[in-house]
């Protein structure tokens, strides 16, 4: 019993479900220059961790064939869950989160069905169209910034909507590194990439793109005035750390070039968001 029990915990990857309330919730912060009430706060965090829960679910359910030989272990294959048990406990978490969403106002739950929808798609069919499938996980992962503004103000927020496209190009960029880590698996499974349709140096270069124009588009809010000084010197590390691994994966878009790239460009993008973040709560001043 506590070994299911466990097993329901692990497949929606609460971790993941965390980081993106907080990110819902950080969001909503900096949008409205302080505090929202509980009511606004909690529904946020309960969208995106609901919504996230049930995309979880959702891959594993698709996954389950591959999953079967490569990851026997989780939750589906190794028989601790039932697949007709995945379909309701997916199900579950996504009432929940529309339902949630719809309670903030209009504009979030078109926000949340929109990101439920492709979630499916993509887990369902869209993971092995390449590029396509890459901007459809890239626009799951911009979209709290979006939401959370939204929650709390009609108009958005423009620092955030600068941070939902740099996040958007960021993600993008590696999802293309991925391919070239995992070249032979998708090949297995059908899956084409930009590295396996193209080749791993256009995948490298291509990767270079959306990862130099992420970092151009981070130098918007400094343009335009919309944050503060201690945004500077997180941004410019963000920048460096981008910098140097697009070069690298340039100059050797291998297998293991590609995975270390893959691993440190989740810290480049949490620079960059803990800088705006912080840059422009000016409440902080």
């Amino acid at each position: 019993m506590a070994e299911r029990a466990v097993a329901f915990l692990r497949i929606i990857r609460p971790v993941n479900c965390i980081m993106m309330g907080v990110a819902v919730i950080l969001s909503e912060l900096v949008a409205l220059q302080g505090v929202p009430s509980f009511h606004v706060l909690a529904l946020g965090f309960l969208t995106a961790f609901a919504l996230t829960a049930a995309s979880m679910v959702i891959n594993d359910y698709f996954d389950f064939q591959v999953d079967l030989v490569n990851a026997p272990w989780r939750p589906l294959p190794s028989g601790l869950i039932r697949r007709s048990e995945a379909v309701i406990y997916a199900l579950f978490f996504a009432v929940v989160g529309v339902a949630a969403s719809f309670m903030v106002n209009f504009e979030c739950f078109t926000l949340a069905v929109a990101s439920l929808l492709i979630s499916t798609l993509y887990n369902a069919e869209a993971k092995k169209y390449g590029l396509i499938g890459n901007f459809m996980v890239s626009f799951c992962v911009a979209l709290p910034f979006l939401y959370g503004s939204i929650a709390v103000k009609s108009s958005g927020s423009l620092l955030l909507q600068i941070l939902s496209v740099a996040a958007f190009l960021a993600n993008t960029g590696r999802e293309v590194t991925k391919g070239i880590v995992d070249v032979e698996g998708d090949k297995v499974r059908g899956i084409r990439t930009v590295a396996i349709s193209r080749g791993k140096s256009f995948a490298g270069k291509l990767a270079f793109i959306f990862y130099l124009s992420a970092v151009a588009v981070g130098f918007l809010p400094i343009l335009l005035g919309l944050v503060w000084w201690i945004y500077l010197p997180l941004f410019a590390l963000s920048c460096i750390g981008f910098v140097l691994d697009s070069v690298k994966l340039v100059r050797s878009p291998t297998e293991s070039t590609a995975m270390a790239v893959k691993k440190r460009v989740l810290l480049h993008m949490f620079l960059a968001m803990l800088a705006t973040f912080l840059g422009g709560f000016k409440g902080l001043i």
